[in-house]
C-alpha cells in the first residue's frame, strides 16, 4: 500500500515537471516575439520585422508606426549588417482586457550595432552600459506585439 502511494506522488511529481517543462507559459510567448523581433531586425527582414509591431505605436518621444517603419527603411538600406544585444530582460504580464487580449511588458537593456563600410557603429546604448528599454506588448493571435515603448 506504501509502495502504491509512493508511486503515485511520484507519477504526478513527474507529470507537474513535464508540464511545466514543456508548455510554454505567456511569459515565454513573449520572450519568443522578442527574440524573433530581434532576428528579423538583424536579417533585415522587413515583413518579418512589422509582423511584430502594432500599427498603433507610438511611443515616449512620440514616434508613431510610420516613422519608426521609415527610420527601420533607411537604417537598413545604410548599414550592410546589424546585431542586437539584449541584456537584463524580464517580462511581467499585466492583465487581460474585456476582449481577452493579454498585455504584457518587459525591461531589458539594448545595444544596437551596425556596420557601415567595414566599420562596426554603435548606433544605440552606452558604450559600457546597454540602454534601458521599457516595451508594452499586447498578444496578437500566437504572437505578441510591441505598441508602446519608453527609451
Amino acid at each position: 500500500m506504501k509502495k502504491k502511494i509512493i508511486l503515485i506522488v511520484i507519477a504526478i511529481i513527474i507529470a507537474i515537471f513535464i508540464l511545466k517543462t514543456f508548455i510554454p507559459t505567456e511569459k515565454d510567448c513573449v520572450k519568443k516575439s522578442i527574440e524573433s523581433l530581434k532576428n528579423a531586425v538583424e536579417k533585415e527582414n522587413k515583413i518579418e520585422t512589422l509582423k511584430y509591431i502594432d500599427e498603433t505605436y507610438k511611443d515616449k518621444n512620440n514616434m508613431t508606426y510610420e516613422q519608426l517603419i521609415s527610420i527601420i527603411d533607411e537604417f537598413s538600406a545604410q548599414c550592410d549588417s546589424i546585431k542586437i544585444s539584449i541584456s537584463n530582460l524580464k517580462i511581467n504580464i499585466d492583465s487581460t482586457d474585456a476582449q481577452n487580449t493579454i498585455f504584457a511588458s518587459c525591461s531589458l537593456g539594448l545595444k544596437i550595432f551596425a556596420r557601415q563600410a567595414g566599420d562596426r557603429i554603435l548606433v544605440f546604448g552606452g558604450i559600457i552600459k546597454p540602454a534601458p528599454v521599457r516595451a508594452y506588448f499586447k498578444k496578437c493571435k500566437d504572437h505578441y506585439k510591441v505598441y508602446y515603448a519608453e527609451y
